[in-house]
């Protein structure tokens, strides 16, 4: 008799294991089906990285002062390496430099990355900062500047320049505007994890560079919703990678790739022709014409609505699975405001999607 009992307790405590394990297993699959995951996709620079940043003030906690302090010596780096890039691009756009700004110009580009913040306070050198300020100073630097599709440039270069005499402020603490501006080129794969209406948004920012690509495919097979972000006003700019190949002509060709791969057929996507901001200026400004780089372009030159239309229109003719849902908008990732209007109504569409598929639409 007494084995018989052993026997008995030896199966209700299985039994209790493995209704632990079922309970666990249903809770696991509960977690999944609240789980969303988003890949981030584009060629370097298009302003994938920045969108993310947009969601983390949306979706979770406020940068903290750590966070905010450890960012300073990135905005001091761009704004050295910004205002170096343009000094070396004098001579690119066979402008010449003031003679008495050749001095200050010299001590900038003897000046390391590592060297632009002082150790013993945190705040940016003193001497960086009088430097940039007076070369912004100079008409011919917003010159070369405004030709800046001819040598590589961070888009927020300006913004550091016409900012330096606050970011040279004792005790300066970047702001959020501050901390959207900043370019640190992604390599690798990030993952950022955020609440959003019930549900776990797990999005994967991965680097853009060609060096990078080859990590994406393999890793994603099948994700809820892809994000591809082509920055539209690069239409005359060249790769970092590649002096030889034109931006947006990269850009469209690793979308089609992208749209047309078999690993992402059960996804959502959504296209983000981002940098419009700099694109108006440019369409509306002094900057080339959009048919000088694409040929098939046939709109007046100076047409805003043509361009953009163009531009999405390029796009979506592009993609190959006409059966699948595609989501357009044309963004300005450093624009929060509008940022947070076409983030949101992205969740909402994906969101919706979703829910459609599972039947609980």
């Amino acid at each position: 008799m007494g084995c018989g009992q052993s026997i008995d307790a030896d199966q209700a405590h299985q039994n209790k294991q493995s209704a632990a394990i079922d309970a666990e297993l249903r809770r696991a699959r509960q977690d999944e089906a609240k789980t969303v995951k988003c890949l981030m996709l584009g060629a370097g620079e298009s302003g994938k990285s920045t969108l993310v940043k947009q969601m983390r003030l949306m979706y979770a906690n406020p940068y903290s002062d750590r966070e905010r302090h450890d960012y300073k010596e990135i905005v001091f780096t761009n704004a050295l390496q910004s205002m170096q890039a343009v000094i070396r691009g004098f001579e690119v756009c066979n402008v010449a430099l003031p003679q008495q700004h050749i001095p200050t110009a010299e001590y900038l580009l003897s000046v390391h990355s590592e060297d632009a913040t002082d150790p013993s306070t945190g705040d940016i050198e003193p001497g960086v900062r009088d430097a940039i300020i007076a070369l912004w100073a100079e008409p011919a630097t917003k010159e070369v500047v405004a030709r800046s599709s001819q040598f590589q440039l961070n888009d927020s270069a300006q913004y550091f320049f016409d900012a330096m005499p606050r970011l040279g402020e004792p005790r300066y603490v970047p702001t959020d505007q501050d901390i959207l501006r900043t370019r640190v080129r992604s390599t690798g794969i990030v993952e950022e994890v955020f609440a959003v209406k019930a549900h776990r948004l797990r999005v994967f920012d991965v680097g853009g560079q060609r060096s990078e690509r080859k990590k994406w495919i393999h890793c994603f097979e099948n994700v809820n919703v892809l994000v591809f972000v082509a920055a539209i006003s690069e239409y005359d700019q060249v790769l970092f990678e590649d002096s030889t190949v034109n931006r947006l002509a990269e850009a469209t060709m690793l979308w089609e790739s992208i749209a047309g791969s078999r690993w992402f057929t059960q996804s959502a996507f959504v296209l983000m022709l981002n940098k419009v901001d700099l694109f108006t200026n440019k369409i509306l400004g002094a900057g080339p014409p959009l048919g000088a780089y694409f040929p098939d372009y046939t709109g007046p030159p100076r047409d805003l609505e043509a361009a953009k239309n163009y531009m999405r229109a390029k796009f979506i003719a592009l993609n190959p699975r006409k059966d699948r849902g595609l989501y357009v908008h044309l963004t300005c990732a450093t624009d929060t405001n509008q940022a947070r209007v076409v983030l949101a109504a992205v969740m909402d569409q994906v969101l919706t999607r979703l829910l459609s598929e599972v039947g609980l639409l």
